[in-house]
């Protein structure tokens, strides 16, 4: 027996027919016997029409908790419809509205974006959730809304938010699987709604870390705070509504988010190439890079500015890399000159967390600062932070970091 928990996007349950699909493929895999927890979003594009209407009516006057309380209708008519599809089926299932007490999912009072409190949820669920799938009841919950810990007030996570609804119940209910109903196959090499030329493939894995970079990156298959509440231990994966099997394959996400705080080991060299109109000159960096990579030479990081270009290699190819850039400077008018900075370190922090964590390049920055460390370059990619600093400051600065990102709540491993 496994336990699942379902999430079922707007086109899923667009319509009568696609919600008999849904019940249907629920059924057929508690006839299995697997307990099956159900997060609904609303039907299509309820949510927009119900947004349209309430700005067309009140204009710019709306309150959060009115609008929260408004939008709520959609996901709270998908899980009521949904919960009588099944039992007409002759199964038993429980919807969960956000406005009795009952409802698993307890947040903050923030009515518009809206986090959720992992303890308060986990006792919720360990009392409502559990003692029904036990007795082979079907919880039907909405997605995308919470319950106010203050209040009782119904509040929204956000757009995608049934996302997160589904992860951080099975995280909470220990699930042993999270999946995802969509309308792709799964995630995919390029959207298919903009590519113009080579039809997309479907991946059949992907990594936390890649899909959270995906997600970030405008990708609209998962909500990126959907994957923080995933486990090692927990498997997902997203699968089209058209299959109507939920045992059905699609792209299997794998792992699970760590905050890592990594000193690399080799030495590092810059290389500045100086030279103008570096912005507006399609081609130069490709000029640049191109006989580092035919060399075989990694690049360990990259940055442009309006009047120069920085490589990192190891030092070990530092003279190398100088030799075959130096050509191309003489070449190009555009560019002048080339010098290069040995003896270069380089630190990563990676959490999934900095995304969320409001100043976290200052609370990094300061104490280096404080200490009279000198950043020669920091790179932000999503989720990764990448500094460039003396040599003999690396042991010094790596102690710093960690101790800065504890304080902010951030725990990281080597």
């Amino acid at each position: 027996m496994n336990r699942l928990v379902v999430k079922f996007g707007g086109t899923s349950v667009q319509n009568p027919e696609r919600i008999k699909k849904a019940a249907q493929s629920i059924i057929q895999q508690a006839e299995k016997g697997d307990e099956v927890v159900v997060v609904v979003s609303a039907m299509g594009n309820t949510t927009d029409i119900l947004t349209s209407l309430l700005k067309d009516s009140a204009k710019d006057r709306i309150e959060d908790k009115d609008y929260a309380d408004f939008v709520s209708m959609g996901e709270r008519i998908s899980a009521r419809l949904l919960s009588t599809t099944i039992r007409s089926m002759g199964f038993s299932a429980k919807y969960f509205d956000p406005a009795d007490k009952d409802f698993p999912i307890i947040t903050d009072d923030n009515f518009s974006q809206a986090k959720i409190l992992s303890e308060e949820t986990k006792k919720k669920c360990q009392k409502v959730i559990d003692p029904l799938l036990k007795k082979g009841i079907i919880p039907i919950v909405c997605g995308f809304l919470g319950r106010s810990y203050k209040d009782g007030s119904i509040t929204t996570l956000g757009r995608g938010g049934s996302d997160i609804t589904a992860f951080a119940l099975g995280n909470f209910i220990e699930a042993d699987e999270v999946i995802i109903v969509t309308d792709a196959v799964g995630v995919l090499s390029a959207d298919p709604r903009i590519i113009k030329e080579k039809e997309p493939i479907t991946l059949k894995k992907i990594s936390v870390e890649e899909m959270g970079i995906l997600a970030e990156g405008g990708a609209k298959v998962l909500h990126p705070q959907a994957l923080k509440y995933k486990t090692d231990k927990m498997k997902a994966k997203i699968i089209h509504f058209q299959k109507g099997d939920l045992s059905a394959e699609g792209t299997e996400i794998i792992g699970a988010f760590k905050s890592k705080l990594i000193l690399f080991k080799e030495k590092l060299t810059m290389l500045t190439i100086l030279g103008t109109e570096i912005f507006n000159t399609p081609g130069l960096l490709k000029k640049i890079i191109t006989p580092i990579s035919d060399n075989h030479i990694s690049l360990y990081g990259v940055s442009i500015g309006t009047k120069h270009i920085g490589i990192y290699v190891t030092e070990n190819y530092a003279q190398q890399s100088y030799d075959l850039i130096h050509p191309i400077v003489i070449e190009d008018e555009r560019l002048k000159s080339v010098t290069l900075k040995n003896d270069v370190a380089l630190i990563i922090a990676r959490s999934r967390d900095f995304i969320e964590t409001p100043g976290i390049i200052e609370r990094i920055t300061r104490p280096l600062a404080q200490n009279n460390i000198n950043i020669i370059e920091m790179t932000t990619i999503k989720t990764d932070i990448l500094i460039f600093l003396e040599w003999k400051d690396r042991e010094f600065a790596y102690n710093i970091i960690n101790k800065s990102l504890q304080e902010a709540g951030i725990v990281v491993t080597n």
